[in-house]
Order: structure tokens, then sequence, then C-alpha cells
């Protein structure tokens, strides 16, 4: 597993955006033009396109990455001002590595986490996630939600390249203990905005969404239309009847039929399933 360090050969680089969220802001930008730099390396990726600039000061390293918001002409001029030199590499490879770091400092917040998981749920998901996605062969797919990653896992078993999600740090860091998630194929962020941080993929799980209320129903409604839009094939589990009608009217809204089926593997947190393809 690459890490940043490595691709750019420097020690102790810290990323200027505290998060992976915050990538998306400009003003990371201009905190990186205020900079007073000694020396300085930008990575470029296959297309030759920017992807991350690495600058040195009095403090030491410090990276800020462009995969989520537009690369700045200022940025480039401020690297031909100082000695430096350009790196390559894929931009998987150096976005696997973000993900890296990013979960690192999620393991140091949260170094004792719970045990959530329980037993017989990894062969109850394996079993519903098998006879609706079928074998994965290296095809990839999204965890939604992920929490502690026992879904991603079953995923990733059964031969997906899965990039897993939540926006609870603690429940990301119990799946990383655990090494349900692995730390270059998982990320905290918001779900309803997915598709900034997540490519489309074959398949796409949203398993125990919930409890969806009156109060947060417009919320669960954008996290589902970011996961039909970027799966083919999607499972999405709840607990109630009532969640999932509302999880089918969503399906059709997004022009999807929806195969509703109740799931007695697990009749307390995957009660009721919704299936649709594309």
């Amino acid at each position: 597993m690459m890490k940043i360090a490595d691709i750019f050969e420097i020690e102790s680089p810290v990323c200027i955006e505290p998060a992976l969220m915050d990538h998306t802001e400009d003003g990371y930008t201009n905190m990186v033009l205020s900079m007073e730099t000694e020396c300085g390396r930008l990575l470029v990726d296959e297309n030759e396109d920017p992807v991350a600039v690495a600058f040195h000061d009095k403090n030491g390293w410090f990276v800020s990455s462009y995969l989520y918001r537009p690369f700045s002409p200022d940025i480039l001029e401020l690297f031909e001002t100082c000695s430096g030199d350009i790196y390559q590499e894929k931009r998987e490879v150096y976005e696997g590595a973000l993900r890296e770091y990013y979960c690192g400092d999620i393991l140091s917040e949260f170094p004792e986490v719970i045990e959530d998981n329980r037993p017989g749920r990894y062969e109850m998901i394996e079993s519903l996630l098998s006879e609706l996605l079928g074998e994965g062969n290296n095809k990839t797919a999204l965890d939604f939600c992920c929490g502690s990653g026992v879904a991603s896992k079953v995923l990733s078993d059964m031969g997906y390249k899965t990039l897993s999600f939540d926006y609870d740090a603690s429940l990301i860091s119990c799946g990383l203990q655990h090494e349900r998630l692995s730390p270059e194929r998982t990320i905290c962020i918001d779900g309803t905005d997915a598709s900034v941080f997540c490519s489309p993929s074959f398949a796409g799980t949203g398993l125990m969404f919930g409890d969806i209320t009156s109060f947060n129903a417009s919320m669960w409604e954008d996290i589902t239309a970011e996961l039909f839009s970027l799966s083919e094939k999607t499972v999405i589990s709840v607990a109630t009847e009532r969640e999932i009608r509302m999880i089918g009217e969503w399906c059709r809204d997004a022009g999807r039929k929806p195969e509703i089926i109740e799931n007695d593997r697990d009749p307390i947190y995957d009660a009721w399933v919704c299936y649709s393809e594309k």
C-alpha cells in the first residue's frame, strides 16, 4: 500500500485539508498560496494532470490535493518560484494513499472502540448479497453508510473491488481495527455528497438504512438518490415495511423498478430489502 510520503519521497507529510470532506473547499488553496515555501514538489497523474503539491517551509512538509476541487494556476506559479521536482503516479494510487492518510487520523482519534458486529451477521449478509448480486470477479462496488464494515468485508470476500464510506468516524475506526475495512478503500464523508468522492460502480449497497422519520426523510432521500445514481445493481435494507415503501418510491423517482423483499435471514436490521437494476 503506497503512502503519501512514499509517493512524494518526503518525511512526515501533513495534509493541509483537515479531513477528506474539506478537499472541496477553495479556502485551502488560498492557505497554500500564503505559505513561505523553501521548496516544492508537484504530482501529476497518468494524463499529466496536476493532482497534488507538497511544499516545505520551516515547519516541515505540507501537502494539498486537487482530486476534488480545481487545480489553481496560482499553485503552479508558486511551485515554479521555488526549487522542486515533478513526480508522476496513477490517480487511483494517489487517491488510495490519501484515503489511507485520513484513515490513520481516524484511528488516532478513536483508538478505543466497542465492537458492534454480532455473531451470524456476516453470514446473513453474505447469503443476501450472493443471491442478489452474484460473484464480484473484480467488479466495483460501493458500500454506502458502511458502519463498521461487515457488508464491505462480505463484498470484498465475494470478489468486489469495494469502496466504503460512513459519516461516523468511530464506526470506521472499529471496522479498520477489526480489518473489515481497508484504509486505502475507506472514506469518512457525508453520503449526500457521495458522487463528489465516488465513481459509478457495478454494485451498490446500503444496509441498515434508517431510522427514516419525517424529520430526516429528506436527508435519506438524498443519500438514496446518490446510491441509485452511482450503482447499476442496488441493494438497500431497512428494519420496517414503512421505511421500505419510502425507499421503493424513491427508487421509482430515480426511474428504476424496485423489487421489495421481506428478508427472513435477519428479521431485525435487514427485515425489508429493496433491490433494483438500471
